[in-house]
């Protein structure tokens, strides 16, 4: 880890990114643990509304990051981060301002769509930035850690501000959206533009020579096998992942109390913080990706095994586990996409990975409301879920292509 932090100290704009990660996820979370609460009880929305705001936020959101990557790819890393952070504020003054129901779903969209534009386009201006794919998995790894400990803050800042006055943790959340959107529109130039590659098809390139990424996707992943492999793992990460939205709170609830529901996603932020400091560096000393991931989804599973149990005790350890495996898998996927994929189509690449881990999740979901019964999950299902982790753990390893495919020699060295 004193390896990467060196890196990003020596390497201009890195720190700036890492920053500005950590302030934005500051100030979602200074809201959205929140907003459903908001919505009730200071709009007197229904909570079938409620459900359609969120589930609108939830599709803008993944549902158009290929879109947003592509749109990276078209604009710049950078500007398209500063359109991303202008929407996203703006989202959270709409939703101080209106009332009506349509509205307000009309405003999470928005909120969605900011998201879908900044995350794919800041993971690809910081692979650009740090240039060596070997490097980038690690300095991945310092962002999660960023954004875990901005969750970790932020929920905390919201309790004061959002239930004590929405209008000031609304206007504040959007202060800081609007600010990180001026201080990254000042030092853009630090991200050059990258160059198109020789030989170029001209019906695939926008009016300033530059190809369509979005277009460029069914042969990437036709001629691609490292990335084919990249989007099925990223599935497999998403079914995991997303029972921390869902099945976790549920079982919580059932076993111990709505309230605890909030300490175990504290335990979750914090570990993630905790566990990238100490697992980073031993897990970027290993070449073999799919070694590294299926031993994350191994870890996983062990957790789901003991989240099954129900107590205090096997609830904090099964949610450690599962911010380990968190841990090694999310920024190895990073990794390995800056790696396979050259900068001129790295943002669609990143988006369309964030669909995948939707799309992943989406099955996750469905397959916890087809097995709860009464409005709960049986202990049964979480055994269920370790088997079925370690299964694509094995899928993820014996899937893998034995060989990397090779980046173009501008890949690794341009610098946008």
């Amino acid at each position: 880890m004193r390896e990467t932090l060196a890196l990003v100290r020596r390497t201009p704009g890195c720190m700036l990114l890492l920053l500005g990660n950590f302030c934005i996820t500051v100030g979602s979370s200074i809201v959205l643990p929140y907003l459903a609460i908001y919505l009730v009880h200071e709009h007197g929305m229904s909570p079938w509304a409620v459900g359609m705001a969120f589930t609108v936020r939830l599709w803008a959101q993944f549902g158009l990051m290929v879109v947003g990557g592509a749109v990276s790819d078209r604009l710049g890393p950078m500007n398209t981060m500063c359109l991303g952070l202008v929407l996203r504020g703006a989202s959270y003054v709409l939703l101080a301002g209106l009332s009506s129901s349509i509205a307000v779903i009309a405003a999470c969209g928005l909120l969605g769509l900011g998201s879908a534009l900044y995350i794919p386009a800041g993971k690809a201006a910081l692979a650009g930035l740090v240039g060596d794919p070997s490097k980038t998995a690690s300095v991945f790894a310092l962002r999660s850690a960023t954004n875990n400990a901005g969750l970790a803050i932020g929920p905390l800042v919201g309790g004061v501000l959002l239930l004590g006055n929405p209008s000031i943790g609304l206007a504040a959340t959007s202060l800081v959206f609007f600010a990180l959107a001026l201080a990254f529109w000042r030092v853009r130039g630090r991200l050059a533009s990258p160059r198109p590659a020789s030989g170029m098809d001209a019906k695939t390139r926008g009016a300033d020579g530059r190809r369509s990424s979005l277009r460029e996707i069914p042969a990437l992943l036709r001629h691609n096998p490292r990335m084919r492999w990249v989007v099925l793992t990223a599935m497999a990460f998403g079914f995991c992942y997303v029972q921390v939205e869902y099945a976790l709170p549920v079982t919580v609830a059932e076993h111990q109390s709505a309230g605890f529901v909030g300490v175990l996603f504290t335990v979750n932020a914090v570990s993630v913080v905790a566990l990238q400091f100490l697992v980073t560096g031993p897990m970027g000393n290993i070449a073999n990706s799919a070694l590294v991931i299926s031993g994350g989804l191994i870890a996983m599973a062990a957790g789901f095994g003991l989240l099954g149990f129900g107590s205090m005790g096997a609830l904090v350890a099964g949610v450690v586990l599962f911010s380990l495996g968190e841990v090694i898998v999310d920024p190895r996927l990073d990794g390995e996409v800056a790696g396979a994929v050259d900068a001129e189509h790295r943002g669609a690449a990143f988006g369309l990975v964030g669909m995948c881990i939707a799309v992943g999740g989406t099955g996750a979901n469905a397959a916890a409301s087809a097995l709860a019964g009464a409005d709960r999950l049986g202990d049964g299902y979480w055994l269920l879920m370790m088997g079925g982790a370690a299964a694509l753990s094995l899928l993820v390893l014996a899937g893998a292509p034995r060989r990397r495919v090779r980046q173009p020699e501008h890949a690794s060295s341009v610098t946008r």
